[in-house]
C-alpha cells in the first residue's frame, strides 16, 4: 500500500469519501474509506478498498433498484436459521450463487424473487415444528433403513419404541433442516425426559413398521452424506442417546413441548 501521493510526494490520509457514481444504468451515492492525497485529491485504494468501494455499489444498486441486498439475505437467513447451503437448496442454485450475491454480485429479478418468496414471505414455509417439510412416515422408516444400512444393527424392531432409534432420526432431520433447507421426514419431536422423541411416537411406530419405504421419496445423495456422517459418529445407539441430552434445542424446550426446527442451528455436535 503507498504511503505517499506518487504525484506531490504528500504522506495519504485516510478519508471517509461521499461521491455519486454511474453505475449500470443508474446513478448512485455511496459512501467508503480510501487514502487520499490531502494536495491534489487524487484517491488510492487498495485492494481491499477497491472490493469494499465495488460492494457497496452493489448494494446501492440492489437497494435503489429494490433488490434485496448482502445485509438483507444474511439477516433473513440468521433469522430462518438457514445456511448459505440450505438457501442454496431451497432456490436449486449451487451454494456459490448465494455466496456471490452475499459478497456483491447483483442477482438477477427471477432470483431475486424467488430470494424475496423464501427469505421474506411468512408464508412459505410449513411449520417450523416439522422442518418445513409434511410428516411423511414411509420416509421416516427409509431414513431408518439408511441408518441400519450404515451402523450395520438392526433398529427397526416390533414392539420397540424407538427409544434410541429417534436419536438418530432427530438428528438426521434437524441437520437436514439447518444444512438443506428442510427436515428428512417432517416428523414434529417432543422434549422428553428420555430425550427427543418422536411426537405420538406411540401411536407412530406401528406405522412406521408397516409402511412401504419404496412408496417414499427417495433420499438425495446429500441426505445420505448427512446420515453417514451422523452413522459415524455415533457408532453405538447409546451414544446418540447421551448426545441429544446435551444439546441446547433438547434442553431448551420445556418437557411435553415440541422442539421447534429454528433450533437446529444450536446443534453442537455437528457444527455447521
Amino acid at each position: 500500500m503507498l504511503n505517499e501521493c506518487l504525484d506531490c510526494n504528500v504522506k495519504l490520509i485516510l478519508e471517509k469519501v461521499k461521491k455519486s457514481v454511474s453505475f449500470k444504468d443508474r446513478q448512485l451515492e455511496i459512501e467508503y474509506n480510501v487514502e487520499v492525497c490531502p494536495n491534489c485529491k487524487i484517491e488510492y485504494a487498495s485492494v481491499d478498498q477497491a472490493s469494499d468501494i465495488q460492494f457497496a455499489l452493489a448494494e446501492a444498486y440492489k437497494k435503489q433498484s429494490n433488490k434485496m441486498t448482502a445485509a438483507e439475505m444474511k439477516s433473513q437467513r440468521a433469522e430462518k436459521h438457514l445456511s448459505q447451503t440450505g438457501l442454496a437448496e431451497l432456490l436449486n442454485v449451487g451454494v456459490a450463487s448465494i455466496k456471490r450475491w452475499e459478497s456483491g454480485l447483483v442477482q438477477s429479478r427471477s432470483m431475486d424473487n424467488l430470494l424475496k418468496y423464501h427469505l421474506l414471505n411468512e408464508d412459505c414455509c410449513l411449520n417450523p415444528l416439522s422442518g418445513d417439510r409434511e410428516f411423511a412416515i414411509n420416509r421416516a422408516k427409509l431414513v431408518l433403513l439408511e441408518f441400519e444400512k450404515n451402523l450395520k444393527i438392526k433398529l427397526l424392531r416390533i414392539g420397540d419404541k424407538l427409544l434410541y432409534s429417534a436419536k438418530y432420526l432427530w438428528y438426521a432431520d434437524m441437520i437436514a433442516y439447518r444444512d438443506l433447507g428442510k427436515s428428512m421426514t417432517g416428523a414434529t419431536y417432543a422434549a422428553l425426559p428420555q430425550g427427543p422423541q418422536l411426537n405420538n411416537y406411540r401411536d407412530l411406530v406401528p406405522h412406521i413398521l408397516s409402511s412401504n419405504e419404496k412408496d417414499a421419496e427417495p433420499l438425495t445423495e446429500r441426505e445420505k452424506k448427512i446420515i453417514s456422517r451422523i452413522s459415524n459418529r455415533f457408532t453405538k445407539p447409546q451414544q446418540a442417546y447421551n448426545a441429544s441430552h446435551n444439546e441446547d434445542a433438547w434442553k431448551m424446550t420445556p418437557i411435553g413441548r415440541a422442539i421447534s426446527y429454528r433450533l437446529a442451528n444450536t446443534i453442537s455436535e455437528f457444527e455447521d
